[in-house]
């Protein structure tokens, strides 16, 4: 039976995630221009950089260097959206430790999500490299967007077209931007996807609605760091991690 949140409840999820976190200390802390990421000695964790919206001037984002992982999911909480990454990103890398998925299969979840696509009412929250292969596998795809390209629909049709579809595919940074919990609410009836680097591979997941989860785990740490405080994305630091798919037993 899925687990859902009320309104009043939004930030369960967030709190039951940084539960999950230790006072690990954070080796390097980086608010990339597209990336955020937190490296441990055991693993890295990223997030997709938001613009914060307050106008206060107060920063975040000296002396986190050292600090607990514990200490620094706390920010997930925030509505500062560059705390909010993160705090996401700890949370990431206290998910993603490279050693608990040593072995486990290379997958970016793409071919899970096409097989389970096929012929179905599809909906994805934001575009992915692959969406146009989702379109001629589905009986039908919908595309849900921040700022809507020609043919997709805007974030406000969420309220009216996800509880009747089959297949939802999520972007893992709808957690960091708090979409997330309302999005499983109205997303019970389908079989839902959170899939992205911003993923937290938690099988804890599961019991808020998700069905399967398609993260990374670093393979190269550094280049990974490098990449991230220099403004690239996924293209420039593919081959610094290695994508892990799992799915609800």
């Amino acid at each position: 039976m899925r687990r859902r949140s009320s309104p009043l409840e939004y930030d369960a999820l967030y709190r039951d995630l940084i539960a999950q976190c230790d006072d690990e200390p954070a080796q390097d802390v980086i608010a990339g221009q597209i990336w955020s990421l937190v490296q441990t000695e055991h693993a890295s964790g990223l997030s997709m950089s938001l613009r914060s919206t307050t106008t206060d001037g107060h920063s975040p984002f000296f002396h986190l260097r050292g600090k607990p992982l514990v200490e620094l999911a706390e920010l997930s909480l925030s509505w500062n959206g560059r705390e909010a990454a993160i705090g996401m990103a700890a949370i990431c890398a206290a998910c993603n430790i490279t050693s608990r998925f040593v072995g486990a299969e290379e997958a970016n979840g793409r071919d899970l999500l096409l097989g389970k696509a096929a012929r179905k009412k599809v909906g994805l929250i934001g575009h992915f490299p692959w969406t146009d292969e989702i379109r001629s596998a589905a009986g039908s795809l919908t595309v849900f967007e921040q700022r809507p390209q020609e043919g997709d629909l805007p974030q406000q049709a969420e309220e009216y077209l996800l509880p009747h579809l089959d297949v939802v595919a999520i972007t893992g940074s709808a957690l960091t931007n708090k979409s997330l919990p309302r999005l499983l609410e109205l997303a019970c009836n389908a079989w839902v996807m959170l899939i992205g680097p911003s993923t937290p591979l938690s099988v804890l997941m599961f019991d808020y609605g998700v069905d399967a989860l398609s993260g990374c785990i670093a393979r190269d740490p550094e280049e990974l760091a490098e990449v991230v405080r220099e403004g690239g994305g996924v293209r420039e630091f593919r081959n610094a991690v290695r994508f892990v798919t799992l799915q609800k037993p």
